[in-house]
């Protein structure tokens, strides 16, 4: 429980520092942000070694950062076409995908009372983030382009899963070089797409990758680590919603940011989703 809750307390300070963070060349900042976290997984890695004796932790975290950089740019597509609040609750019903997955394919049985914490819990995330009003019928802008937001909601839930299939399929002692080949792939993908658009990195760039590089490399290491030890019935919705919660109190007091009644409403829904999933 002790790397959930560090898990999702890095999570929050990443999403804290990307939430005021104002660049015209996000990819620059999230190459800087990847090569980091390759070199602090490297870092932490026992023994230094490219390759111990298994390729699952290499072709299965080379898929994983391609589906990390994938999600993120779905993301960016659907907030272009349908706008950030309703991405987001989408990006926030991603975490049905591991649920599922864990439940289908992995024989995890959350109990009753467990169950309606998940529920609770994708309601109140969606919640938090607002429920878009109904787009006028007639009017072009306001038309809502569904695979957007059904390729943000699968990608960012795939990208949740692979530490869950990793846990299943991979030794525990090759944890630190699954992150290496996430990290490293998404990278790279990366590094691609900023040859493709002839984008330089700047000064900023490089600070702010590093900024963000740091609790992203814990929160996802430690992510994985809760997933060795717990049901992901219980992991991902717990870490999606006390993020959320983490960051409102965080606002509050940082930057005085108020949360108005229905965010005070999801924000108990996600208190008893909580113990709800803990029981």
């Amino acid at each position: 429980m002790i790397f959930l809750v560090l898990a999702l307390l890095f999570s929050a300070v990443l999403a804290l520092v990307l939430k005021y963070l104002n660049t015209g060349s996000p990819y620059g900042v999230y190459f800087v942000n990847y090569i980091t976290c390759t070199l602090l997984a490297f870092a932490a890695m026992e023994p230094k070694a490219l390759y111990n004796g298994d390729a699952t932790p290499c072709w299965l975290g080379g898929i994983t950062g391609l589906i990390y950089l994938a999600s993120l740019c779905a993301n960016g597509y659907s907030i272009h076409k349908n706008g950030a609040i309703l991405s987001s609750v989408f990006t926030r019903l991603g975490v049905l995908v591991p649920i599922v997955l864990s439940v289908a394919l992995f024989g995890e049985r959350p109990t009753l009372l467990q169950g309606l914490g998940v529920v609770l819990a994708v309601a109140a995330a969606v919640l938090m983030n607002g429920l878009p009003g109904k787009p006028a019928a007639s009017s072009p802008q306001n038309r809502i382009f569904l695979l957007p937001l059904v390729l943000t909601l699968l990608l960012n839930g795939a990208a949740d899963a692979m530490s869950k299939v990793f846990t299943q399929l991979g030794r525990r002692q090759d944890d630190g070089l699954f992150m290496f080949y996430i990290f490293l792939f998404a990278g790279l993908a990366t590094l691609a797409l900023l040859v493709k658009e002839h984008r330089p990195l700047t000064p900023r760039d490089v600070f702010f990758g590093v900024l963000v590089g740091v609790p992203n490399f814990l929160s996802s290491r430690l992510l994985l680590a809760a997933l060795t030890q717990l049901p992901a019935f219980l992991v991902y919705p717990s870490y999606s919603v006390g993020v959320i919660l983490v960051i409102s109190v965080a606002s509050f007091f940082l930057f005085r940011e108020r949360l108005n009644g229905r965010q005070m409403g999801a924000a108990g829904m996600i208190l008893a989703a909580l113990v709800l999933l803990n029981l």
